[in-house]
């Protein structure tokens, strides 16, 4: 079984955008794009869910496997779609929050794994 670690998000003073999806095996991978900076991350969605009326989404950073990397970090951000229809991210700033957020998504992917 894989192991997931959380990283704590660091805030953001503004959010991140979706700029490109496309398919890959069975995650989405995504180029978010820091509307500050202009950093790109090539990240992978992983899930999304709503708790109280917020969605979320979990991705990681996707980088090729070599092997080095023990356990990969997830980040848990808010999502929505702004006023042009496009997929906007922001850090989740709330411990309390993200530690919510955080055990929802660890039920979903317990329970999703398939035992023999």
């Amino acid at each position: 079984m894989t192991e997931i670690s959380r990283k704590r998000n660091q805030p953001r003073e503004r959010p991140l955008r979706e700029n490109d999806r496309r398919r890959a095996g069975d995650g989405v991978l995504a180029i978010l794009v820091d509307e500050r900076s202009g950093r790109e991350y090539y990240v992978s969605l992983l899930d999304s869910f709503s708790i109280g009326g917020q969605t979320y989404t979990v991705m990681y950073n996707y980088e090729p496997d070599d092997g080095k990397r023990a356990s990969p970090e997830v980040v848990i951000m808010r999502s929505w779609k702004d006023e042009n229809g496009e997929h906007v991210f922001s850090s989740v700033t709330s411990r309390k929050e993200l530690d919510r957020a955080f055990e929802y998504f660890f039920e979903r992917y317990t329970g999703s794994i398939v035992r023999p």
